[in-house]
């Protein structure tokens, strides 16, 4: 009767080693890569400013798909499926925001420069020399300005000056001398390449230039390139001008340098 009750008092007594077990087992790790993909995803947030951050916005959803999947396979020693969410919904929202308001950032810039080089290419066959020549001023300082007061303050400038606008126009000057000629054709054909260096936009207009051979002209066929910059106004919106023209020119011979850091003038680069 004494041992029955003995044995009884034991069962009795709270089991302390079995409760730790039980909490071990219960016992359920973060997923690292749900916190990786939730500061990715805070990181993709940056891609508004620039495009190096986009990387993060991908990194967010693809940690968040895969540890959203790992902790579906081991729900009993892994948790943090909210995290994983989050951050692939933030590199979703984040990600399709930038590269939708790039493209659409992108399109607006390549039928504004689209339309600047049709304009240009018909001022060689209606306009003189003074307007084609206006078009290598920037807009801000053109304004006002007439084709007679470009070819006379090219007319005035000093000996030094007029050499190097001369060696500049001497493009300018032999395309529009072979299109003064019969059956002769400028045509726009493409943006070879459009970017930026710093807030101002560059594009590359090709031209088709065609027409019977001529002595001095003797391909029938030949290209034309004007590397074109844009500059936004409040007032008058995106507004263009020819930077340098080749002519003859080699397709895809010319690449837009990536665009480097401004000097603080004193060595150092922001």
């Amino acid at each position: 009767m004494a041992t029955d009750q003995k044995t009884s008092s034991i069962l009795d007594e709270p089991q302390t080693g079995s409760a730790i077990e039980n909490e071990l087992s219960s016992y359920r790790a973060i997923s690292p890569r749900a916190v990786l993909s939730l500061i990715c995803g805070i990181l993709a947030l940056f891609s508004l400013a620039h495009p190096f951050f986009y990387a993060f916005a991908i990194l967010a959803i693809v940690l968040g798909f895969t540890a959203n999947r790992n902790i579906q396979r081991y729900p009993d020693m892994l948790t943090g499926s909210g995290l994983a969410k989050a951050g692939a919904a933030m590199g979703l929202v984040f990600g399709l925001g930038v590269f939708t308001v790039s493209s659409v950032q992108s399109y607006i810039v390549s039928s504004s420069a689209s339309r600047f080089a049709a304009h240009y290419a018909d001022l060689y066959k209606t306009g003189g020399l003074g307007d084609v020549l206006m078009m290598n001023i920037p807009p801000d300082q053109r304004l006002g300005m007439t084709a007679k007061d470009v070819l006379e303050k090219l007319s005035k400038s000093k000996a030094q000056e007029s050499a190097a606008l001369e060696m500049r126009h001497a493009p300018i000057k032999n395309l529009k001398k072979r299109l003064e000629l019969k059956d002769q054709e400028l045509h726009f054909e493409r943006l070879e390449a459009q970017g930026s260096e710093g807030v101002t936009n560059v594009a590359l207009a090709l031209f088709e230039v065609h027409g019977p051979p001529s002595k001095e002209f003797p391909e029938q066929e030949e290209h034309a390139l004007a590397i074109m910059k844009g500059a936004s106004s409040k007032a008058r919106g995106l507004e263009w001008w020819i930077e340098d023209l080749r002519y003859p020119y080699k397709r895809d011979s010319v690449i837009i340098p990536e665009a480097k850091p401004a000097d603080d003038g004193h060595g150092h680069a922001h």
